[in-house]
């Protein structure tokens, strides 16, 4: 698929600040496009937990962390409610291992199950709770909505202590804390709900004068559940899973020596992918398939050989999701193909009976990929449905859904991804609605051709020994900080491209200033297309000392450097 290559903005000047931090004009040029100020430039290239906020400036964190402390002292049992993805799964297990290594005895970790209770906290999880004799919830990665729920645990005599990093609405739960990044003055918004749950410990260590090293030994947690949740790796996050990515490459977890293991880790640097493609699927399939509980239990356990069997499990229903996934993508694209009219259908509105909800989301993102507009899959059972919306850039989802609320059970979610039940009676006319909406917001039945954003133009010379030691120093890579995606304009291909593998391109080219050896992921069904002597252009990113052929084109006319 032809894509538009489009350069990022920058925000200064890169070349005027190479100078004066010493360090290479590409790299210089490539922090220019990370929302950072100049200022802020050392900090980046030399993330230091030391540089992180103060705990004590999170809202409600006194209470908190005193209310915790009495219910430890008092030997209180304590409920602690997470979710059922990595972010709350590993919010879970880093808050479980510290409340017992502080001295909580009575412990009850909880999950909701997605298919029965859904997201966040529920009455049947409050229930539990004053079944269990709990006098305290503390909840991670959710809460800050659940105003009836939170009342109702108080009628109970339950006190609750939100731990969250949502959007809270404007009517706030009348909880004992709201420990939120995202209310009062805390200078960093865009805490994943681990790394609240980590600053929440934080400020507890710190307040009684408890040593921090063991809670640093579970930065693994945190890398991997801020990784996993896609939120921007700047700021804290980057501190965080900087430093959590070399805990998790040493990590002393028998479950996560177990996972490595299974999935083939072993050995080497951790980076951002690992978790992203590899650690996260595998943690992430029992909560999609049925309960994280046991995805929980992988990241508690010290037995090496229970750790080794949940490794397994959690193996095998990474590779049940990818099956289930496949068929529903199958039967969804002969759906579209066979019923639909894609020159007339801007909005993709797909149900069918037994579709496994957990997958839909996933299936649904591949098919907004596929044809570039928004799509709803919905799984029905006994005349209700389910549903997952993915959205393109220029269809404000959310928006929309509100606009079609008359048609819907209920929704929420935000701009780009929601979630939502419809009776089967009215798939029919939400399609319609939707349809209509689309009509109004879209100037036409697809979005324009994806783009990819690029860094910067660079020459083959540039990419010297002193840039690759740059270059690594602006890892960790993900949201809010993608891995550099750079330019070379007149590229000659001067060695015969050849297969390596089964699916791979490798070649070298040459702009006039150095050659250098390229690879092509996947690339054998473009080789046609590349022979010896033509001149491109050729986007890439850097893999080791190789260039990582992510797209070309026919060599446009020599402009300045952009």
């Amino acid at each position: 698929m032809k894509k538009r290559w489009v350069k990022r903005h920058a925000f200064f000047d890169g070349d005027d600040v190479a100078e004066q931090f010493k360090i290479p004009s590409a790299i210089a040029r490539i922090l220019a496009t990370r929302e950072i100020r100049p200022s802020q430039i050392r900090e980046f290239l030399e993330p230091d937990l030391k540089n992180l906020h103060s705990p004590l400036l999170l809202n409600d964190i006194e209470a908190a962390v005193y209310r915790l402390r009495e219910a430890i002292v008092n030997d209180e049992t304590i409920f602690i409610y997470g979710d059922y993805d990595v972010d709350g799964v590993t919010s879970l297990a880093l808050l479980y291992r510290n409340l017992k290594r502080l001295g909580a005895r009575r412990v009850i970790p909880y999950i909701p199950d997605r298919f029965v209770e859904g997201y966040g906290l529920s009455e049947k999880g409050i229930y539990e709770a004053k079944e269990q004799g709990a006098t305290l919830i503390i909840t991670v990665d959710s809460g800050i909505t659940a105003v009836r729920e939170v009342e109702l645990a108080s009628q109970l005599s339950i006190d609750v202590i939100v731990t969250d990093h949502h959007e809270p609405k404007d009517e706030l739960p009348r909880a004992l804390a709201l420990v939120n990044p995202k209310l009062g003055r805390y200078p960093f918004k865009s805490l994943a709900g681990v790394g609240v749950t980590y600053k929440f410990l934080e400020a507890y260590y710190r307040e009684f004068d408890v040593p921090e090293n063991p809670l640093m030994w579970d930065l693994d947690l945190v890398a991997l559940g801020t990784v996993a949740d896609i939120v921007p790796l700047v700021d804290e996050n980057r501190i965080l899973t900087k430093f959590g990515l070399i805990v998790l490459e040493k990590t002393r977890k028998v479950g996560l020596i177990a996972l490595k293991k299974i999935a083939r880790l072993n050995g080497g640097p951790m980076q951002t992918w690992h978790i992203s493609f590899v650690l996260g699927p595998r943690l992430n399939a029992m909560g999609r398939l049925s309960t994280a509980m046991k995805s929980l239990q992988l990241l508690i356990t010290r037995d090496g050989a229970q750790a080794m069997e949940l490794a397994r499990e959690l193996e095998v229903a990474n590779r049940n999701r990818q099956s289930i996934e496949r068929a529903i993508f199958k039967e969804a694209v002969e759906m579209v193909e066979n019923e639909i009219d894609l020159e007339e259908t801007r909005v993709l509105v797909l149900g069918k009976d037994g579709w496994h909800e957990g997958v839909i989301g996933i299936v649904a993102s591949r098919l907004v990929d596929m044809y570039r507009r928004p799509v709803l899959l919905v799984s029905f059972k006994d005349g209700m449905g389910k549903g997952s919306a993915r959205s393109v850039r220029s269809f404000p989802l959310h928006d929309a859904l509100k606009m079609a609320e008359k048609h819907l059970e209920s929704f929420g979610g935000h701009q780009f991804a929601a979630g939502f039940k419809v009776s089967e009676q009215k798939i029919d006319d939400l399609a319609r609605e939707l349809n209509r909406i689309a009509g109004e917001m879209l100037e036409s039945h697809v979005e324009e051709l994806p783009e990819l954003e690029y860094d910067t133009e660079v020459t083959l010379s540039e990419l010297d020994r002193e840039f690759m030691f740059y270059h690594d120093k602006l890892a960790p890579f993900g949201y809010g900080n993608p891995q550099p995606l750079m330019l070379v304009k007149g590229a000659e291909i001067v060695s015969k491209p050849r297969v390596v593998g089964t699916r791979h391109v490798k070649f070298a080219v040459n702009d006039e200033t150095a050659t250098r050896s390229v690879i092509f992921f996947d690339g054998i069904d473009r080789i046609e297309e590349l022979w010896e002597g033509r001149v491109i252009d050729i986007l890439f990113t850097m893999k080791g000392e190789d260039l990582k052929l992510v797209d070309f084109r026919e060599s446009q006319p020599n402009h300045e450097r952009s």
